[in-house]
């Protein structure tokens, strides 16, 4: 083979390398964009923005109740032990009072035990993949309302799980699946297609013309040579 002809094939080779290269973050790109664009996507994210602002809208209105109930609970306490203390009865105004601070601390008892399932349960959480920060808010809290204390004082599900069996079984749920990203296939990527072959005719470089050369790597149709 002349030396013309080994330099035409190393220009050759080295076009098609670099058209190789510089098609893969291209693909890469177009890949992320479609991702970005996704019909679906873009529904589950609608989905989770409305069940957050529902939920939100019910728990906001849940506190005030309970907020509102514990004030009127309050000052009829308050009134009750002063009746008491201006009708001389001390003991039964001292009573009720005995009685207000064991009520407080059995709530600051309950918060800080809730507190604590709280921390349980966000670290098994941690382990997790969600679409979003709104996706964990919500399986927290889906996950919290399903659990009790057992006779150990324990916090575990109804059925009787640990926290960790639960969470497990809860993000492998289809029903829950829209809450978590997907997970990419590492195993399969993107190839870059090889050149076909021109198997109709199998014509040796040497018998080509230099335009002849060009014009096929100009297509793509470089294969297998006979030299």
């Amino acid at each position: 083979m002349s030396e013309e002809e080994n330099k035409i094939e190393d220009v050759v080779t080295e076009t098609n390398e670099t058209e190789t290269v510089e098609q893969e973050p291209v693909q890469e790109a177009s890949s992320t964009e479609e991702q970005d664009n996704d019909p679906i996507e873009q529904a589950i994210n609608d989905r989770l923005t409305k069940m957050k602002s529902n939920m939100d809208r019910m728990v906001k209105e849940r506190d005030a109740a309970l907020q509102k109930a514990a004030e009127v609970e309050q000052s009829q306490k308050q009134a009750e032990i002063k009746r008491l203390e201006e009708e001389g009865k001390l003991t039964e105004a001292l009573e009720m009072k005995l009685a207000e601070s064991q009520a407080k601390l059995k709530v600051f008892e309950e918060e800080n035990t809730k507190l604590n399932r709280d921390n349980v349960v966000n670290s098994q959480l941690a382990t997790l993949e969600f679409r979003n920060e709104r996706s964990r808010q919500m399986a927290q809290r889906d996950i919290v309302e399903q659990l009790v204390q057992n006779e150990n004082g324990s916090w575990v599900h109804k059925s009787g799980t640990t926290i960790q069996e639960f969470v497990e079984s809860y993000s492998k749920n289809e029903d829950n699946s829209f809450l978590f990203r997907v997970k990419a296939n590492s195993g399969a990527g993107t190839t870059t297609p090889s050149a076909p072959s021109n198997t109709d005719e199998k014509k040796s470089l040497s018998k080509m013309s230099t335009d002849e050369v060009l014009a096929l790597a100009a297509k793509g149709q470089l294969g297998s040579f006979n030299y």
